[in-house]
């Protein structure tokens, strides 16, 4: 799975592939996480169960959140609200959020929420595989980075508000 992100990302930063496409082939791959047998899902502190966000680096956010209203009708994510920089429309149970920030047209990181998420003992299982979490959600979460640098972030979807 790491693999196929890696070559989706990849092929988006060379540019053969398109924002949508992006999307598109992730949420295939939240998909098929979704089709893991019971026993690997036993053997886990946690299982990822959604694909939360992807959080897109734009130049021009007005521009950019047009372009994703009027191209894909994405609706207005309302359940948060956009900080300065920032904006969210809503992708199904997901979202996709878009920031100024530089370096334009890179994806910031991508968001999969997780089930029977016990932040210790996910800490302890990535620490045996050589991963080292980055700490930024307080009890509900952490970021991990992929073999190619690329930041995913694990959110509990327990207890969210």
């Amino acid at each position: 799975m790491e693999a196929e992100i890696s070559q989706l990302v990849s092929r988006y930063d060379r540019g053969s592939l398109s924002r949508r496409e992006l999307i598109q082939g992730l949420a295939i791959l939240a998909a098929a996480v979704a089709g893991t047998t019971e026993s690997a899902i036993a053997a886990t502190p946690f299982q990822v169960n959604s694909f939360g966000h992807v959080s897109l680096q734009v130049r021009n956010l007005e521009r950019s959140v047009k372009f994703y209203r009027d191209v894909f009708g994405l609706p207005v994510f309302d359940k948060i609200v956009n900080p300065p920089g920032e904006f969210r429309l809503k992708v199904g149970s997901g979202m996709l959020v878009m920031r100024n920030v530089e370096p334009f047209g890179a994806v910031d990181h991508v968001a999969f929420g997780a089930d029977r998420f016990d932040k210790a003992a996910v800490t302890e299982q990535l620490k045996q595989q050589g991963i080292t979490p980055v700490e930024t959600h307080g009890p509900r979460g952490f970021y991990v980075l992929d073999p190619d640098g690329y930041p995913i972030q694990i959110v509990s979807t327990e207890n969210q508000t």
